[in-house]
């Protein structure tokens, strides 16, 4: 579950409530892996823009492309996003590029983190109660 929830968070708290955690548990496992996911992600990137030798040549096709969602959505926008559909290392790559602050990056990423683990917890929850009354 762990490793699932460094990705994409919709897995561990699914897989949380199959297996009948605890809505504390689940947090543990699905928090920790996100938060560890943002940080070491923010180290790896920092460290390879500090390392890049050649200048740097602006926007590439692909940087403007989420430019032009970042702008549209906007910066909370994209975060509540990226755990479910981009992943948590590509929106913390992304808004790192765009000089974001690495303070923001993972006190908004958690925070939505925490939401969308919890809506889909309670989600999967209950879905697996409706379940159990069919048989």
């Amino acid at each position: 579950m762990y490793f699932l929830s460094l990705w994409k968070t919709y897995l561990g708290p699914l897989l949380a409530a199959a297996g009948h955690f605890s809505y504390f548990e689940m947090l543990v496992f699905n928090l920790g892996a996100a938060v560890s996911s943002i940080i070491g992600t923010l180290l790896v990137t920092d460290f390879w823009m500090a390392k890049r030798t050649s200048s740097n040549k602006g926007f590439n096709k692909n940087l403007r492309r989420a430019l032009r969602l970042w702008k549209k959505y906007g910066k909370v926008g994209s975060a509540a996003l990226a755990p479910v559909l981009i992943g948590i290392p590509t929106y913390t790559v992304v808004a790192r590029r765009l000089k974001a602050t690495r303070r923001s990056i993972v006190i908004e990423l958690t925070l939505i983190t925490f939401a969308w683990c919890s809506i889909i917890y309670w989600a999967g929850r209950e879905g697996l109660l409706i379940a159990e009354t069919w048989i």
